[in-house]
């Protein structure tokens, strides 16, 4: 019998032990999961506090300013900055990249037609990326029936007849391979189509070639060069700078001021590190937020 009780004590104490040290484990574990919530909500904080200066410094520019380029503030990416974040170590970087120097492909079609101003200039920007002028053409009206709205009695041909989201949604539509994409993505973006303009004072040189009959690419570095210390005032002032016998293809598609900008924000607060993504429209003074996402 005191065999039995001993071992009986033995195991009750062996299961106490065991019991306690699983609920110690259980605590420690659920202390870390607490810890790295609050960084990561920290982090998150301070992420959404680099996209708000963002927006203001923007806000601030359209007070000031009507035409936009990349020798303002808000062109500046800020680098890594430590913060204070409630005792801490933490820092926040951003920066904010025009989207209006770009070529916005939605604008491929006006209402539920397509645009016979915006075809052009996007042929010659896939010309300026190495296609040949024919498959240019061809890919042009094939990308614009694409995005032109089906018809009821139009057959499902599996491609979007709808403003693209995603500029990666390119794939869906036949002759835009991966390759062609990967070179397409650095010119090219997906914007809600209605007065959206391309901002001659921060588009690249192969989208100033794009938009521009009878000029060279070696020309349109030129004029982007140039931009460095002399942005232009109006559409009309970009005309005159232009080569003899250059010309717009469509001034009303040009602007030299922005509307729509990508804030990228990333944050640290202890351990944990949070990435942003926010596009913004500046139609009004401050900047409205069109969409967000984690990185």
């Amino acid at each position: 019998m005191r065999g039995s009780a001993l071992i009986l004590a033995l195991i009750t104490v062996f299961l106490a032990t065991s019991i306690s040290a699983a609920l110690i484990a259980s605590l420690g574990r659920n202390i870390d999961t607490a810890s790295a919530l609050q960084d990561q909500r920290q982090a998150r904080l301070l992420a959404r506090g680099a996209v708000d200066w963002a927006r203001n410094v923007l806000s601030d520019d359209k007070r000031r300013t009507n035409v936009d380029h990349l020798q303002e503030l808000w062109a500046v990416d800020i680098p890594p900055l430590p913060v204070d974040d409630a005792g801490e170590e933490g820092e926040v970087a951003g920066r904010i990249q025009d989207r209006s120097g770009l070529f916005n492909l939605n604008t491929l079609v006006t209402g539920e037609k397509g645009d016979d101003s915006t075809r052009p200039q996007f042929a010659r920007l896939l010309m300026a990326l190495d296609v040949p002028e024919g498959q240019a053409n061809a890919l042009a009206n094939r990308l614009q029936q694409a995005l032109v709205p089906a018809t009821q009695t139009a057959p499902d041909d599996g491609l979007p007849h709808s403003p693209l989201v995603d500029p990666l949604e390119l794939a869906s539509v036949p002759g835009f391979d991966n390759e062609l994409i990967e070179r397409l993505l650095p010119f090219v973006t997906a914007l809600p189509a209605e007065n959206s303009k391309i901002n001659l004072n921060t588009a690249p040189p192969e989208i100033l070639f794009a938009v521009t009959e009878n000029l060279s690419m070696e020309a349109a570095r030129r004029l982007s060069a140039e931009r460095e210390h002399a942005w232009y005032r109006t559409v009309g002032e970009y005309g005159q700078h232009l080569p003899s016998g250059a010309r717009l293809i469509s001034q009303v598609t040009c602007d030299t001021n922005s509307r729509y900008f990508l804030v990228t924000a990333r944050a640290r607060s202890a351990s944990a590190t949070v990435s942003i993504e926010v596009l913004l429209d500046r139609t009004e003074n401050w900047p409205t937020i069109l969409w967000q996402k984690l990185l």
